[in-house]
């Protein structure tokens, strides 16, 4: 049995609050009882959509059931503002020891 949330998405993350309305879609209901799948997908995060994803462009014939406890991307994947970067994780001295001071100064 599902936790009952208690907060809307809103309430939650930055990402809902950001959503132009047209995107915004209401959050499921249970299952209206047995359901047949070929996969069960666990979790509505970044890792069981992006499965059914890449499952069904494999095999678009597949039935895939994904379930989700409260709402997709309600977890971790939801609240995640990520981290990107073209820098290297390192200063120009580190950088310079595994190459040459002109490499680092060039990289950096």
């Amino acid at each position: 049995m599902a936790v009952p949330v208690t907060q809307s998405p809103a309430e939650l993350s930055l990402w809902w609050n950001t959503l132009p309305p047209e995107l915004l879609k209401p959050i499921g209901s249970p299952l209206p009882g047995d359901t047949t799948a070929d996969i069960a997908i666990v979790g509505a995060g970044y890792t069981g959509l992006w499965t059914a994803y890449y499952l069904l462009k494999a095999d678009p014939s597949l039935r895939v059931a994904i379930v989700e406890a409260n709402y997709a991307g309600f977890g971790a994947s939801g609240r995640n503002g990520g981290w990107a970067s073209a820098l290297f994780p390192a200063g120009l001295n580190a950088l310079a020891k595994a190459s040459s001071r002109s490499d680092a100064v060039r990289m950096n």
